[in-house]
């Protein structure tokens, strides 16, 4: 991993052409977080290639939303290259990856590559996405497959081929299905895109704005991407570029990590939530105007309840 200087313009000569601020938020993940940190730092530079591969600079962007598990003390002995952005404890994920963006703009990044901080990665995950970009070309906007840390592994995130007036998003991959690895190749376009390992064109910032922030945890990425893709910037799935989550740590009021009742009906009242009713019916708002919007958030809701009810039913077969 090469860290920027705090001001690029410092450097003589030609500046890389591919500087990235890797974007991290976290809080109270230390231990995690300092996995996706080494993986970064393993990262493959420039190797010799017939393909005259541009060399990258990666900046690290921890934003630490004001943790105290002895994150910082962690960053400062182990990784004193990364550029720290402090928050308060109130910023959740979405101001937090704003705050990120900021930062690497103004340490003069021209891509912005959006990291959880439960993630894992192989140690040439990061030329393999930007080579992907690349070959798109300068708008375009590239997200990476998701799979399960766990084995056998099994699709977390495989890119969404359409969208329909439901907001319904078709996904090419069944969740959770099991995969063999080495047959994820290629790259596909993707309506939306999931926020753990997404690869911006910093300018794109400038032309959309940031994050959505009253989607304070959730969905704000795939926002983004959906209004990214409606105004004709190529959104892009790259299953060369895989990425590894601890699916558990990730969306814990979601179905799949079998909550009870109560906590299920508590997590449709909790803003931060994944099956936030305000989220989901913003969302749906946003998209598709204030009365589809508000049906399609009271079918979302209701599918929620149906799919726990399933889960609820096998387990007692």
């Amino acid at each position: 991993m090469t860290n920027l200087p705090p001001n690029p313009a410092a450097i003589g000569g030609e500046s890389p052409a591919v500087r990235i601020g890797a974007v991290i938020p976290t809080f109270n993940r230390v231990d995690s977080l300092r996995k996706v940190l080494g993986c970064l730092k393993a990262q493959h530079n420039n190797p010799a290639a017939p393909d005259a591969f541009p060399p990258f600079n990666i900046l690290p962007v921890v934003v630490v939303d004001g943790s105290t598990d002895g994150t910082l003390d962690m960053l400062a002995a182990e990784f004193p290259g990364a550029s720290i952005v402090h928050g308060d404890g109130n910023w959740w994920y979405t101001r937090s990856i704003n705050e990120g963006i900021k930062r690497s703009r103004e340490l003069g990044c021209n891509y912005i590559l959006t990291l959880n901080d439960d993630l894992t990665f192989d140690e040439d995950y990061v030329r393999t996405i930007v080579r992907d970009q690349l070959a798109a070309g300068p708008d375009a906007i590239v997200g990476s497959v998701s799979l399960s840390a766990s084995t056998p592994r099994v699709i977390t995130f495989s890119g969404v081929s359409t969208i329909d007036r439901r907001l319904k998003e078709f996904n090419y991959l069944p969740k959770f299905s099991e995969v063999r690895e080495e047959s994820l190749t290629g790259v596909r376009p993707s309506v939306v895109l999931s926020g753990r390992g997404i690869l911006y064109p910093a300018h794109l910032f400038d032309r959309f704005g940031l994050y959505d922030e009253r989607l304070v945890q959730y969905s704000s990425e795939t926002d983004f991407t959906y209004t990214a893709s409606c105004n004709g910037i190529p959104v892009l799935i790259s299953y060369n570029a895989r990425v590894y989550e601890n699916v558990r740590l990730t969306s814990a009021g979601a179905v799949y990590n079998n909550p009870s009742l109560r906590a299920l009906f508590r997590s449709f009242r909790n803003r931060y939530s994944i099956n936030s009713w305000w989220k989901t019916r913003y969302f749906a708002m946003k998209h598709r105007g204030p009365f589809i919007g508000s049906l399609i958030a009271v079918r979302r809701m209701a599918g929620i309840l149906k799919n726990f009810a399933i889960v609820k039913w096998k387990q007692k077969k």
